[in-house]
C-alpha cells in the first residue's frame, strides 16, 4: 500500500538552511528517509524506521506504525521537528 496516509503530517527541517518538509505519508518518509536525511544515518531508530516503513509499503505494517517509528528515528538523528 503506497502512500500510507497519516493522521498527522510530521513537518522538519531539510538540508536547505530555513527550508522545511512536512511529511504526511509513509511514501514521503521513505524517500526522506533514504534520500534526504540531513544527518549520519545507522543508528538503531534509523535502522527500525526504514525495514518498517518499507514493511508498509508492503501492506505489512499499519501507516501509524511507520509513523512512529520514523519519528523515533527523527530524534535519534536529531533533525528539527517543528510539527508532529
Amino acid at each position: 500500500m503506497i502512500g500510507q496516509l497519516w493522521d498527522k503530517p510530521i513537518t522538519v527541517e531539510t538540508n536547505k538552511f530555513g527550508e522545511r518538509l512536512t511529511i504526511a505519508n509513509t511514501e514521503a518518509a521513505t524517500h526522506y528517509l533514504l534520500r534526504n536525511w540531513p544527518t549520519k544515518a545507522g543508528g538503531i531508530a534509523y535502522k527500525n524506521a526504514k525495514r518498517t516503513l518499507i514493511s508498509a509499503h508492503g501492506g505489512r505494517v499499519e501507516a501509524e506504525v511507520a509513523r512512529s517509528a520514523f519519528l523515533a528515528a527523527l530524534k535519534e538523528g536529531g533533525v528539527q521537528i517543528f510539527e508532529a
